[in-house]
């Protein structure tokens, strides 16, 4: 059997090991493994050679590419902190070896870590790997790496060629996750391109932050950045601690930056006006998951009616497990008057939870206030950018102080935490289409998935400490909410809305951002290839008034994770997002992580292994 990988990030690497797994378990006959990418082993996004300084943001204990109970396995942190990771990077043909060696050094298990270690991580776990093929008279292992995968065309007896470097491969199954990629430009983007080559100007559109030409912004320049999730932060890195700029501990909190004076000066902004919520200080251990209290597949099936739980019935199930959380970290810190078990369970059996929140005499900054969660200068009259500063910083010390008291004790970014935790409990939901078409397309999808990324997909507590630093060091400023861009007088010029006059010019503008895996806008040539030629389409959604919508992701039978149509070939990850649930991530281990039960149900479907009792992994 001839079996073709396209993507050698995480999801590729996850993909190889379980095919071995269950190759072994099973006895099987023999079979040739080809493995794609455009880059090498670990993919573009970890790649070793990239600035330390960019990092994760999850914790270093929670993140694992081997499977729960696998013999020798090494969680990324385990591997930093053993002999190995100092033996592996040493012999690597690197311009960074030196930094990495220095960084992996300083790696503990709540560690945010380098996404070039996670890269070196990557490349060890891959050399596992071939060394487990090599010693396996049954599997060989054909790498196609830093070749572009031009074509994929199915054929008439259910396989498929893959064409990369002007070579065809015949594969019997064919599974892809093609991770991060490009998408077709705007009208916007289009224009805006065109305007910077017209007038000498830099424009970055979306991309990997490490890859992006900054060579053109000069000291003397300003430069716009619109976005400001982790994007932002790495950008904002490679214009200052990237320009040798440093960062000193005050041991209060905070930080004082110092400048290289080789750094411009940014103005960063996006709709809502402030940064991304910082990660918690992370105080759990690497198997450690809070359970939902109210959104569990139990009540969510309560919930269910003609087949579909309404958004607003899972939105208030999501919202008071959170404010749960809160207010039992808020008690446990600061109310010892309360007992802490004694709330819980009235939480739990109330009726008008606002009424029993009101019966502690709470003061006002102490409620939960989903409004101000959301939109944290909500209220406040801006007037001048200066006016604004003052806002921003006063809301993201508040938050880094909340920040650093870590995920068990601090209320609101513990309580946000929980985002994490319930990401399967989310997945259930969609997974089971219990969203009526409407209810997804229409408020799923668009607000309540940026509010998610607002919430819970920002960088870790230091980043937002070095962002007050900047801003006390006048190198960042923050615009102000509904931040406008365009393209006048020979500059890229923005604003915001709320204080339309005060206009801000610039010689560099960068979209901070990745760009969303849209099936129908994507510009990756394996993706589009399929779509051209109709292997694949994006999952169509036909709402109540007969409308019909793409989703962004392909469509797919989820009980399979097979393309919908075809019989030998399967996606999952980015591909997927849409019908599942942050598709980005890295398992974790010790907790049932579902996206290793992907990778095992997908590696069972390829070698037509019985699946029992299938799970829909996201």
């Amino acid at each position: 059997m001839q079996i073709g990988i396209i993507g050698a990030g995480p999801r590729g690497l996850l993909m190889l090991n379980n095919l071995i797994l269950n190759h072994d378990a099973n006895h099987l006959e023999d079979i040739t493994i080809h493995l794609f990418d455009r880059y090498i082993q670990g993919g573009r996004v970890w790649k070793v050679n990239q600035p330390i300084s960019l990092i994760m943001n999850t914790p270093a204990n929670e993140l694992s590419l081997f499977n729960d109970n696998q013999a020798d396995a090494y969680s990324i942190s385990e591997w930093c902190q053993s002999d190995e990771s100092i033996k592996f990077i040493k012999q690597l043909d690197v311009d960074n070896r030196d930094e990495l060696l220095e960084a992996v050094q300083k790696i503990n298990d709540r560690s945010y870590v380098p996404r070039a270690i996670c890269g070196a991580y990557c490349q060890w776990f891959f050399s596992l790997l071939e060394d487990q093929i090599n010693q396996n008279d049954h599997i060989n292992l054909e790498l196609h790496f830093n070749q572009n995968v031009d074509e994929v065309k199915a054929n008439d007896d259910d396989t498929y060629s893959v064409f990369a470097n002007q070579q065809q491969y015949n594969v019997d199954r064919l599974v892809f996750s093609l991770g991060q990629q490009e998408n077709k430009l705007t009208k916007d983007q289009e224009s805006l391109l065109k305007y910077s080559k017209d007038y000498d100007l830099t424009y970055i559109l979306p991309g990997e932050a490490d890859e992006a030409d900054l060579s053109h912004i000069q000291a003397d320049h300003n430069v716009i950045i619109r976005g400001m999730g982790l994007s932002f932060n790495d950008f904002v890195s490679r214009l200052t601690e990237g320009r040798g700029g440093t960062f000193t501990d005050n041991g209060d909190n905070t930080l004082t930056y110092h400048p290289s004076g080789k750094e411009p000066t940014i103005y960063a902004g996006s709709r809502r006006g402030v940064p991304y919520y910082p990660k918690a200080i992370s105080q759990k251990a690497f198997n450690e998951n809070y359970s939902a209290v109210f959104l569990t597949n139990e009540n969510v099936d309560k919930h269910v009616h003609n087949g579909h739980i309404s958004f607003e019935d899972f939105h208030k199930l999501l919202r008071l497990d959170i404010e749960y959380r809160y207010y039992s970290f808020l008690f446990a810190l600061k109310h010892p008057e309360i007992n802490v078990e004694e709330f819980q369970q009235a939480f739990i059996d109330a009726d008008d939870h606002d009424s029993l929140i009101a019966s502690y005499h709470l003061n006002d900054d102490e409620i939960f206030n989903w409004d101000l969660i959301l939109n944290p200068v909500a209220g406040i009259k801006i007037s001048t950018l200066d006016d604004y500063q003052g806002h921003v910083k006063k809301w993201l010390q508040l938050i880094v102080d909340d920040a650093l008291l870590g995920s068990k004790t601090s209320p609101i970014t513990g309580a946000i935490e929980m985002l994490r935790d319930l990401r399967d409990n989310i997945r259930y939901i969609l997974s089971n289409h219990l969203f009526t078409n409407d209810d997804f397309a229409n408020k799923y999808q668009g607000q309540f998935s940026a509010n998610m990324k607002f919430l819970s997909q920002g960088a870790p507590a230091v980043r937002s400490q070095e962002i007050i630093a900047l801003m006390n060091a006048g190198v960042v400023k923050i615009i102000g909410p509904q931040m406008q861009v365009i393209g006048a007088n020979h500059k890229f010029i923005t604003r915001s809305a709320f204080y339309g006059e005060e206009i801000i010019q610039a010689d560099a503008l960068i979209e901070a951002r990745t760009n969303a895996p849209v099936t129908n806008v994507s510009a990756n040539p394996v993706l589009t290839s399929m779509l051209d030629s109709g292997i694949v389409s994006a999952e169509q959604i036909t709402l109540s008034d007969g409308k019909v919508v793409a989703n962004s992701s392909v469509d797919i039978d989820l009980a399979t994770d097979r393309v919908v149509g075809e019989k030998n070939l399967y996606t999952w990850g980015l591909n997927t997002e849409g019908v599942y649930f942050v598709t980005s991530a890295i398992p974790r281990p010790g907790v049932n992580d579902s996206i290793y039960a992907a990778a095992d149900k997908i590696a069972k479907e390829i070698f037509d292994i019985k699946v029992d009792n299938p799970t829909i992994y996201m």
